[in-house]
């Protein structure tokens, strides 16, 4: 489901849907839900396309930020990929990460703050 979403918003915003970018959706609509790294990301890229560069996966994954498609967020040293981009907790544990929804949690973050919130990385032992 994430996938078309992400076809159909890049096809409305005007942008190529090259063979790279279609790999990239197609990785992401596969891993997408493991919070997977940006170098995981590659490594899973280069196994087709082995001269695609950082760079050029870095320039495509903003894009797809800039779209509201996904969010980024730094783990151990590592940007990570986020495809919920719903408010929500991260809860890391063992470089795992798991998605838990509580909009009430959420709501007493943004008024104790006095901002949005996008998301919140937890970490747990």
């Amino acid at each position: 489901m994430w996938k078309e979403k992400a076809l159909k918003r890049l096809k409305e915003s005007g942008y190529k849907l090259t063979p790279q970018r279609l790999k990239l959706m197609e990785i992401l609509d596969r891993i997408g839900n493991e919070h997977p790294s940006l170098t995981d990301v590659l490594r899973e890229i280069k196994a087709e396309f082995p001269t695609m560069s950082f760079s050029t996966l870095y320039s495509n994954v903003l894009t797809l930020k800039e779209l509201g498609l996904l969010e980024l967020f730094s783990l151990d040293g590592e940007t990570r990929v986020e495809l919920n981009t719903e408010p929500h907790i991260n809860l890391i544990s063992g470089g795992k990460v798991i998605d838990f929804n509580d909009p009430e949690i959420i709501e007493r973050i943004r008024k104790k703050i006095g901002r949005d919130v996008k998301l919140v990385n937890v970490l747990v032992e």
